[in-house]
Order: structure tokens, then sequence, then C-alpha cells
């Protein structure tokens, strides 16, 4: 059964078709809800709320829009509810548990090559104003455009730009700073180990 069938049958009603749909897009909101929430539980948490919103919603569904905007824009909206409810800013994600649920086709390879090291960008990404999180995700590991982002968001094109600016100045700067922390700490820890030092 195809996305479009899938759809058809979800609107008419039938639970079992919407099955199809997790099946297909469990991973990639799993993927989005752990880079927002940069913690597995939680993750999981708020993309099954995502998927029970779906489908509470679907009636509300355009099928002449495309189903992956529209699904992780509600994804979206569950993280940033579920943030500011526990009003706290989400933990970076371990390596191994953003390998776990990171689609090969959802990867950010034009973000990662700005860095060596994948888990200082993703703290760094943990680390930006939720805004700024939010389009950064969206366009680097779901790898949407501005007009999708925008879609996802509710913001108008412009403003989607400019946050992805404004957050790309941010990572820059806290990339940097990491770098800096990270050559004091390997000095710092080489002195010590130097005898007479």
């Amino acid at each position: 059964m195809d996305e479009r069938e899938a759809l058809h049958l979800c609107q008419a009603g039938d639970k079992n078709a919407f099955a199809v749909l997790v099946r297909q897009y469990q991973t990639q909101v799993l993927g989005l809800c752990l880079r927002m929430t940069g913690n597995r539980e939680d993750a999981a948490d708020v993309a099954q709320q995502t998927f029970v919103q779906a489908f509470r919603h679907l009636v509300q569904y355009d099928p002449d829009q495309p189903f992956r905007p529209w699904l992780f824009r509600i994804a979206t909206n569950e993280c940033v509810n579920f943030l500011r409810r526990h009003k706290r800013a989400p933990l970076p994600a371990d390596s191994e548990t953003l390998e776990a649920v990171s689609d090969p086709a959802d990867g950010a390879p034009a973000l990662v090559d700005l860095a060596e090291d994948r888990e200082r960008v993703r703290t760094a990404v943990a680390q930006l104003p939720l805004q700024y999180r939010q389009v950064v995700v969206a366009y680097y590991f779901q790898e949407l455009s501005y007009q999708e982002i925008a879609r996802q968001t509710g913001l108008p094109i412009g403003t989607v730009g400019t946050l992805l600016h404004r957050a790309k100045q941010q990572l820059r700067k806290l990339l940097t700073e990491a770098e800096v922390n990270q050559g004091e700490a390997h000095r710092v820890r080489t002195d010590a180990a130097v005898p007479g030092r």
C-alpha cells in the first residue's frame, strides 16, 4: 500500500492503514524528536504523541499537500510544547542513541563537514535556542527546503532564512569556543603529564 492510498484509507477511518504511515515515518519522527529533546525516552514519548495527534487531526490534512511536512510540523510542535512544559533545555544525545535512530538519508553532511567531531556539532546544536534549533534540525538533518520549513513551522520564508543565518553564526561561535576549550584542556593534560611542570 502506498502513502496516498494509506492516507485515503486513514481519512476514511481505517486504523490499520495508519500503521503503514507510522512504520514509514517512525524513524524519521523519532530522529527529529531526539534532536529536539536530546533524550531518548522523552523523544520516544513525543514521537508517540506526534502520531496520536496526527491520527486525531487527519481529517484536517489536505491530501493535495505533501504528508511529510505536515507530520513533521506536528512533531516539531509537540517537541516545542514538551520543552516548554518541562522548562528545560535539551541535553545532547549520546552518539549511540543518535546513530540508532539516524537514517542515512536523514544525515547532515554539509553541517558535519564544518566540524571534525560530530559530537561537538550535536552538542552545539543542542545549545541553540529552541527557534534556531528548529530550523537547523529541519534544514540540515531533515533536509527540508526553506519553503518546507516555513510550512512546517508556520513562519514566513524570509524569517526561516534569517533564523537559519543567525543559527549558523551562533553554531560557528559555539564550535569555535568548543575547539578552544578542547585545546586548553589538552594543553593542561599535557602539561600535567610532563614532569617538572
